[in-house]
């Protein structure tokens, strides 16, 4: 322990913490190390949040049980579960709201256990166990620990417990994003999460977007008939927001996203997606499988704010209306450099379906190594809409300058990855209080597919791509994860016999979170990422919710293709405090950011920057994630000095 001391002192020191806070900072600390070191005098509780520490004391008192503080080398002789109300705070009325919640089976959670009675405790394994069951869906708090064995004047024996909270299931699930006034994505399913207490999910879903409603059924089981199956179905009807809007009398005037303006709700399509996985069940599985199938037969749109992206193709080029700094201009100040240009939204109609099978296989013990392989049959066909207002010329360079490229791929594939079976339980970076996992050491991912005409592809090609990042971890709560990735596609592009690499990108970037300080911590995030030679018609962009909170959504792109983007971002998060069954806290942040064509010249990345402060809530009782309300203010460009408001749910990054 006085090494373990040395070294938190060090980190304090370092990070500036008075050494009487650091001692008070020792308390679960010391715990912790303890426990880790197989120390007889271990205290389980005192190593946990305040809301899991309040969750095990009320399962102690219900169940007479009686914490192990040794239990390693013992067998396990049986494994409890005590699952929580979603109210299990004595706080009256709120614990009336528990009669219209079906609280998960016993018999539920403890098939998702991965170590079982006749098995020697392995601490290794108790935590992959508490890693499987924190679902979002159906869980808040999670925690395992060792008690006294039933079994009578049995030293050599340990129960498990496994102590659990639900989150309400029988509910209207929101997430939605509020922003330039308006209320740009919205996701709603009345569901019952937790179908008669099997953490099986029946929900009619409805999904916004700035341009479209999808709506229809949903249905998920991660372990179908408890084989350990995981089956996922969604069907969704899509209808023009703007006419749907409209019929109820939420707007009005001429529409602008679409100009139907029939009798009733205008349906632009259908979508649906379907998977049936038996996937890794742990890190001791051996062979996993899977089959998935999704379609999309609908209108596409890119928005600029809250409007369409708009593009001009009327010399037979389509460019994005751009100023010297890589902000969008306005139709009026566009119109005022080209006296005959017609800016157009870019919408169209597309179609797309795909499915996949493929089989996995794992192995190693120290360093976990997989091994895929599959088939994929991929059908992309994107249409121009008969709405489309440019001439013959415009309808052309539409074609190939905007649209996503038209085509079939039908591609064998094989996948190969390794990665370090280490983790870290942190608190307080993405959530508040609750326990959130993240991987240490290296890991590694290669891909390689194969197009081929024999096979129904409209082109022969390969197609490769890797991706690698390493966790350090930083004194005792603090994390670094640098990463890295890339992807090609080599085929004959343009007919002239020659191969060449298409489809080119690269990824480079860092997240980095402080040890905790007194009552805060701050978390960063770097990314630089770049195409070239893409020959789909996709590019970067940035503002808003992908980037720079102070401005317009997707307020920045490149002239023509947006090939480099630059963004950071870094918040100074506080630590959560209690109020009545929330947790809250606050954050301030600076961003900067932009997107470019290249590193230098005329069209390079022009930064730009905002400041901000923000508000946080977690109710767990309802939801692992955080309500997010945040106020930014650019520094530079039109609306520097102005505030934004943006709220939704989740961290920002």
């Amino acid at each position: 322990m006085r090494a373990v001391r040395s070294l938190w002192v060090a980190c304090a020191l370092f990070a500036g913490i008075p050494l009487a806070i650091a001692d008070a900072r020792l308390d679960r600390q010391r715990a912790e190390a303890k426990c880790a070191a197989k120390d007889p005098t271990c205290d389980w509780l005192g190593a946990l949040s305040s809301l899991e520490r309040a969750s095990v004391t009320r399962a102690i008192a219900a169940r007479g049980y009686t914490i192990e503080p040794a239990p390693w080398g013992k067998v396990i002789g049986a494994v409890r579960v005590y699952n929580e109300d979603v109210f299990a705070e004595k706080f009256g009325l709120l614990e009336f709201f528990n009669h219209f919640h079906v609280t998960t089976k016993e018999y539920a959670i403890a098939q998702e256990v991965v170590i079982g009675a006749g098995e020697v405790w392995d601490q290794a394994r108790i935590d992959e166990t508490a890693r499987r069951l924190r679902d979002p869906l159906w869980t808040s708090v999670v925690v395992v620990i060792p008690v006294k064995s039933y079994a009578a004047a049995r030293f050599d024996k340990v129960d498990m417990l496994v102590v659990t909270r639900d989150i309400w299931s029988l509910r209207l699930n929101t997430q939605y994003t509020f922003q330039q006034g308006s209320l740009t994505n919205l996701s709603i399913a009345l569901s019952e999460n937790n179908f008669l207490g099997t953490r099986s999910v029946f929900a009619a879903g409805f999904a916004m977007d700035q341009g479209a409603i999808a709506t229809g059924p949903i249905f998920l089981d991660k372990n179908l008939l408890g084989l350990k199956i995981d089956f996922r179905a969604r069907f969704d009807f899509i209808l023009n927001r703007q006419n749907v809007e409209e019929k109820l009398g939420f707007s009005e005037g001429p529409p602008t996203i679409s100009e139907s303006d029939t009798p009733g709700f205008n349906r632009e399509g259908t979508q649906s997606s379907f998977s049936l996985n038996k996937p890794l069940f742990s890190l001791a599985s051996q062979w996993g499988a899977g089959l998935s199938f999704s379609h999309r037969y609908a209108i596409d749109r890119r928005f600029r704010g809250l409007g369409l992206l708009p593009v001009d193709c009327s010399t037979g080029e389509c460019l994005f209306p751009i100023d010297g700094n890589g902000r969008f201009q306005s139709q009026l100040d566009f119109a005022r450099n080209a006296a005959d240009a017609q800016l157009i939204g870019v919408q169209y109609e597309m179609r797309r379906w795909d499915v996949t099978a493929s089989g996995i296989r794992q192995w190693g013990t120290k360093v976990k190594q997989q091994l895929s392989v599959g088939y994929s049959v991929d059908n992309t066909d994107p249409k121009l809409l008969d709405s489309f207002p440019g001439d013959a010329t415009e309808r052309t360079a539409f074609i190939r300058d905007v649209l996503p490229r038209n085509e079939v791929t039908s591609t064998p594939f094989v996948s190969y990855g390794f990665f370090v079976p280490r983790f870290k339980t942190f608190r307080n970076v993405s959530t508040f209080e609750l326990a959130e996992d993240a991987r240490l050491g290296p890991a590694f991912d290669v891909s390689y597919s194969v197009g081929l005409k024999l096979l129904g592809s409209d082109f022969n090609f390969q197609r490769g791509s890797w991706a690698a990042a390493w966790g350090f971890q930083w004194c005792r709560d603090g994390l670094v994860r640098p990463s890295i990735g890339m992807s090609t596609r080599y085929q004959d592009n343009d007919g002239d016999g020659d191969r060449e690499f298409i489809d080119n990108t690269a990824t480079l970037g860092i997240r980095v979170v402080t040890p905790t300080y007194k009552w805060a911590r701050i978390v960063g995030e770097s990314t630089f990422a770049t195409r070239w030679r893409d020959a789909g018609n996709r590019f970067f962009s940035i503002g808003s919710e992908n980037g720079l909170r102070g401005f317009l959504i997707n307020e920045f792109s490149g002239t023509r293709t947006g090939d480099r983007l630059f963004r950071t971002q870094v918040e100074l998060r506080t630590t959560p405090r209690p109020l009545w069954v929330l947790r809250v806290g606050g954050v301030v942040f600076y961003e900067v950011g932009g997107v470019g064509d290249t590193l230098a010249g005329a069209d390079k990345i022009q930064l730009h920057h905002d400041i901000g402060v923000g508000f946080r809530m977690l109710i767990p009782q309802t939801a692992r994630d955080l309500f997010r309300f945040d106020f930014a203010v650019p520094l530079d460009g039109n609306a520097a000095g102005s505030v934004r408001f943006i709220a939704g749910f989740e961290s920002a990054f």
